[in-house]
């Protein structure tokens, strides 16, 4: 029997890797990270998603990041933006990477639900990390997935523990795409949030946000993109 923890944010791209993974794995478990992100209703939208899922949800706190770096996605007085400068996030600026990079999240989130997983016979990850995103972060990029996958298998002594990775060199419209071929594209649209202000308030064609801040853009970009391709 096949089992797999997905970590689940509430955003689009890991709900579509939670609907990928409860086709493809026989036990689905789902973990989410509070770690006071300015953008706390995705909190919310992933404990609806792991319910109509019908998947167990557990909910980590990760207070330490907030104590890390100064990424915007931790302190709101730093401006999201896709680059860094002037904003504060002096780490992401020297290195130019978006003001919301934070600095170790995806090392300490994946290594947490690796962590979770692997004793609960849950010897796959999924993980919406994509390669493609403009963001660019440097922690969603293939070889910090295959370094990471080692690293886990040796500290873990878990020599069977894979990441799935499903969207790592789709692009936005690619992930709307699989969203359609898993029959859940109304799903996404209309329950995920990635909005980094929190903005619940419009739908738009694309889902809820604020439709100005780079993870809406992105969102709106690649809905476009797809909505394109369907029509055409």
């Amino acid at each position: 029997m096949s089992g797999a923890v997905v970590c689940l944010s509430g955003g689009q791209d890991s709900s579509t890797c939670l609907f990928h993974a409860v086709r493809r794995y026989d036990v689905v478990h789902a973990v989410t990270f509070d770690y006071g992100q300015r953008h706390r209703v995705e909190l919310e939208c992933a404990a609806a998603l792991a319910a109509r899922a019908d998947v167990e949800q557990a909910v980590l706190p990760v207070d330490a990041l907030s104590m890390l770096a100064a990424g915007s996605l931790t302190n709101p007085a730093i401006e999201s933006r896709l680059d860094a400068a002037g904003t504060g996030n002096d780490y992401a600026e020297a290195r130019g990477l978006p003001s919301s990079f934070v600095p170790g999240r995806n090392i300490i989130f994946l290594g947490l639900a690796a962590a979770y997983g692997i004793p609960r016979g849950l010897e796959t990850l999924v993980a919406g990390v994509c390669s493609t995103d403009e963001a660019g972060y440097p922690d969603c990029r293939p070889d910090f997935v295959e370094s990471l996958q080692q690293t886990i298998r040796i500290g873990m002594d878990c020599p069977e523990f894979t990441i799935d990775a499903p969207l790592l060199h789709l692009t936005k419209a690619g992930v709307w795409a699989l969203a359609e071929e898993l029959g859940v594209v109304e799903v996404i649209r209309t329950e995920t949030h990635t909005c980094y202000e929190g903005d619940r308030g419009t739908l738009h064609d694309w889902g809820y946000g604020c439709g100005g801040c780079p993870a809406c853009t992105t969102r709106a970009r690649g809905w476009a993109e797809y909505a394109a391709l369907t029509k055409g």
